[in-house]
């Protein structure tokens, strides 16, 4: 397969979009360089060539254009600062799809000076770290949001995260050092107490830009490693009002976190942390999350959202 140059990578991946932000929803060009992480100069050189091409008449046309038009309903119903969404995809795998347009998106961050990101938990987040390739000397560093992400995130990652990281990918790595939850409330106090991880927690809540995966109140590997065992326990947690968790904490379908004793073994930036936090990106997609995905909506848990176009539609019916 021809590799494509940069300037042709841009128009096949932007031309569409950028098309549609300008002429239809009358932002200026630095604003849309902003946005997509681009120079000026790539969007007017997208633009121009979207005209020649024939791709922008009297309307956008392009197999993204309709994307765009989907982001800024969903960002004006929720109240979000920003979509981003990925084309209609199969469900088995919704997960990688979603984590790499996420690594993409965090990738223009990287080169901007004294940058710290946050990564919690979820599975969407271990296919978004799998997926960084991009790499500068910046001032750059990330952080982990809760406890026990070093054993859940990509291999790749979790070897690189002592001290700098490794083999190219030179950011500074600050890590939790404990699970994410622990077998008593006694033990995750006494955690708590350690320096570094008070430093650690603490520093999470400056980062200037984080991203949590959004679970949904199902059986899964998650559910049993935040110390629920059985059918009786999904049951209990939905009668209590459980529609999902972010770091093994559950909320109901107003965002709202619940009452738990698991809640009190936690070691994590909590929900009512979130709300603080300056940006924070929720990556999520497919049908089995939707009412954890509303949820976080309604909650103002995430100012940023990152998922499918189909589970887009279904958040704005």
């Amino acid at each position: 397969m021809k590799k494509l140059n940069t300037a042709q990578r841009d128009q096949q991946l932007y031309a569409s979009r950028i098309a549609w932000y300008y002429y239809k929803a009358g932002w200026t060009q630095n604003e849309i360089a902003e946005k997509l992480g681009l120079n000026r100069a790539r969007v007017i050189s997208v633009l121009n060539e979207a005209r020649l091409s024939g791709r922008v008449t009297i309307h956008v046309h392009g197999a993204d254009a309709h994307l765009s038009d989907l982001e800024h309903q969903l960002c004006e119903k929720w109240h979000l600062k920003e979509a981003l969404l990925v084309p209609e995809i199969s469900t088995e795998h919704i997960n990688e799809n979603i984590g790499l347009a996420a690594a993409q998106y965090m990738e223009r961050f990287l080169d901007q000076e004294r940058q710290l990101i946050g990564l919690g938990w979820g599975s969407t987040i271990s296919w978004m770290t799998r997926n960084i390739t991009h790499s500068t000397r910046s001032e750059t560093s990330f952080i982990t949001l809760c406890g026990g992400v070093t054993t859940y995130l990509s291999t790749r990652i979790a070897e690189r995260s002592v001290g700098s990281l490794l083999s190219g990918f030179r950011y500074p790595f600050y890590i939790i050092p404990t699970p994410l939850v622990v077998n008593s409330r006694e033990i995750r106090d006494l955690l708590m107490e350690e320096p570094e991880v008070q430093r650690v927690l603490q520093m999470a809540l400056t980062a200037d830009l984080s991203f949590v995966g959004i679970g949904a109140l199902e059986p899964s590997n998650s559910f049993s490693q935040f110390g629920y065992r059985s059918k009786e326990d999904l049951e209990l947690l939905t009668r209590l009002g459980a529609v999902g968790e972010i770091h093994g904490e559950y909320f109901d379908a107003e965002g709202q976190s619940l009452e738990l004793e698991q809640h009190d073994r936690l070691i994590a930036t909590r929900l009512s942390d979130l709300r603080k936090m300056k940006q924070v990106v929720g990556i999520a997609g497919g049908e089995r999350k939707l009412e954890a995905l509303r949820g976080t909506l309604r909650g103002n848990l995430i100012s940023m959202l990152i998922t499918d176009e189909r589970t887009a539609q279904a958040l704005l019916q």
